[in-house]
């Protein structure tokens, strides 16, 4: 390849970690509840704020996240903890907490109708009964600080948005645990582009599943969860569709409010990414070709520039080194371990990556998705509604 060829990757992947970089740090910077929400002045009537907590085989985790949102400081709240067909302890604990809190509601799903992904229902039939004027949907594993809903609603209103995404903070397992998550985190903000999440732009959008909060009537508008019940990726999509819709939205960093230990382990990290890894691909092959030459480009690329030029060729390729262990070390020093986790940024990478093209191989092999002990044939996954 000719010298100046070689030369131009070299910066070109240079630039573009430059821009991620600056665009990364100043959500990072920016972005937190706390700060966004602490100079909006409280409204002089708190809305009603519904909270679905969807939950199926929960036992574990779900008293605690339950009694964390009953705890929550907001004036006007009720909580809808919706037990889905769970085979453990889960319905029995959602019933305790229900008898002790007059704001805490049970709601127990027997059967799942054709033609619906059980979390998605779950939802639906959460929202039916729910009054609120605003309807946050999370799961039945996040635990919330006390003043997490009042802060987010604050913001909401003094921002006249209709749609409010909080990324929750990870609790810590081990250092590769904590690499892997660390990296998909921040492979989620970039791949969304979550500091552009308040622009007018319909392409740009965002949800996720710990924290989606909006309007009733945004809810609404685009169907409730009836336009998503075949999608496994809810949490996004419901954040498409809002955004697609002409409603306004933002996405803000909770880590200080927030907090779930998702996935426990490597294995559990690969396992966790079985179900929606490649249905985020939309079950695409050559997506997921593309994905790999990307992840390829932006971490091996430049470890190979590295380490085969001694001449000026070096330069665009070393300074990517720099910039993408730099972005990843700043961005896992808000959790454990921190910058120490920088160095393994490209293993982190490809073990993401492997996780994806398994998720694949299992889709296909099996034909379709296993999910919390439901299984839900490709050929009607691939029969919801188009994005």
């Amino acid at each position: 390849m000719a010298w100046w060829l070689l030369l131009a990757v070299g910066w070109i992947v240079a630039i573009l970690w430059a821009g991620s970089t600056i665009l990364t740090v100043r959500f990072l910077r920016g972005s937190r509840l706390a700060d966004r929400a602490g100079d909006a002045p409280d409204p002089r009537l708190w809305p009603m704020v519904s909270v679905v907590v969807p939950a199926r085989n929960e036992a574990e985790r779900v008293e605690k996240a339950l009694r964390s949102l009953a705890g929550l400081d907001y004036p006007a709240l009720e909580v809808i903890a919706v037990d889905d067909r769970s085979a453990d302890g889960t319905g029995g604990i959602i019933d305790r907490v229900a008898a002790g809190d007059p704001r805490v509601r049970a709601l127990h799903i027997a059967e799942l109708p054709e033609g619906w992904l059980g979390k998605c229902h779950a939802m639906q039939a959460g929202a039916r009964l729910a009054e609120g004027e605003l309807l946050l949907f999370t799961d039945g594993d996040v635990v919330f600080a006390p003043d997490t809903l009042r802060l987010a609603v604050r913001h909401l209103l003094a921002r006249r948005i209709d749609h409010l995404a909080l990324l929750p903070g990870l609790v810590p397992g081990g250092y590769w645990e904590d690499a892997a998550k660390s990296y998909f985190a921040m492979l989620f903000i970039v791949g969304v582009r979550a500091w552009a999440a308040g622009s007018a732009s319909r392409n740009v959008y965002v949800g996720i599943g710990a924290f989606n909060l909006l309007r009733r009537t945004a809810y609404e508008a685009i169907g409730g969860h009836e336009t998503l019940r075949l999608d496994v990726a809810d949490d996004l999509m419901l954040g498409k569709r809002v955004k697609q819709a002409g409603f306004r939205q933002d996405a803000l960093i909770a880590s200080d409010h927030l907090r779930l230990r998702w996935q426990e382990g490597v294995g559990g990290f690969i396992r966790g990414l079985e179900k929606n890894g490649f249905a985020a691909l939309d079950y695409s092959l050559p997506f997921l070709l593309l994905i790999t030459a990307f992840v390829f480009l932006f971490y091996a690329v430049p470890w190979l520039g590295v380490l085969s030029f001694r001449d000026a060729r070096v330069s665009g390729y070393a300074l990517s080194v720099l910039l993408m262990h730099g972005v990843f070390g700043y961005f896992a020093s808000f959790h454990r371990n921190g910058w120490l986790l920088a160095p393994v940024l490209p293993c982190a990478a490809f073990l993401y990556l492997f996780a994806v093209w398994r998720s694949a191989v299992v889709t296909l092999r099996q034909g379709g998705v296993r999910w919390r002990g439901t299984f839900y044939p490709l050929e009607v996954l691939k029969r919801r509604p188009r994005r």
